[in-house]
């Protein structure tokens, strides 16, 4: 590494909101909500005067309405549940999201994809799970920790380190692996522990 404590490091740099920024350009999603998408919402929750000059119109105001609702003590737009188990949840803005997974994930003491995933989406509506993943792989704590990284990566990188250990250890002392005999109840041991 380059002598830098985890403490100095932040979780997602200028670089990586820029990159998720083109990111979301590339990959588009009615289910996520510009600024523009937001100001039309409001307009149709808080504006009783505005009429639909569509049937595209009404059906859209219908739907803002039975899906939608706005705070107006807090000043938020808020997602309302789904089911009688859910609350309302809060509306991100496209350009809002990475701000919001990087407390999210901050706040749970970089608990990974799963975890970020599951507060985000039980509280926050209009950042997908793709997104979540996206920022999470860029993060550089995690980076920086391998205890931060995933279950998976970190016993890739044991198992790669072990692997290369042990060349290291027969290099350096001239054996090659031929010159090593197994007897026949370390091979069976061998062939039954992977197989349990």
């Amino acid at each position: 590494m380059n002598g830098r404590s985890s403490q100095d490091l932040i979780s997602f740099t200028p670089q990586t909101k820029e990159s998720f920024l083109k990111y979301l350009l590339e990959k588009p999603s009615s289910r996520r909500i510009s600024r523009n998408d937001k100001e039309n919402l409001l307009e149709w929750l808080t504006n009783p005067s505005k009429r639909p000059t569509s049937q595209t119109e009404f059906s859209r105001r219908n739907y803002v309405r039975k899906t939608f609702t706005w705070d107006t003590e807090s000043q938020n737009l808020l997602a309302k549940p789904k089911s009688d188990e859910g609350g309302h949840r809060v509306v991100v803005c496209e350009d809002r999201i990475a701000d919001t997974v990087e407390w999210v994930h901050e706040s749970n003491s970089h608990a990974g994809w799963d975890s970020t995933w599951r507060n985000i989406s039980e509280t926050y509506y209009g950042i997908l799970r793709s997104d979540v993943i996206y920022l999470l792989k860029q993060c550089q704590i995690c980076a920086h920790d391998p205890s931060k990284r995933p279950k998976r990566t970190r016993a890739n990188v044991i198992d790669s380190s072990s692997a290369h250990e042990t060349q290291s250890v027969l290099e350096r002392e001239g054996i090659e692996r031929d010159d090593i005999t197994w007897d026949s109840w370390t091979v069976e041991d061998l062939t039954l522990g992977q197989s349990r």
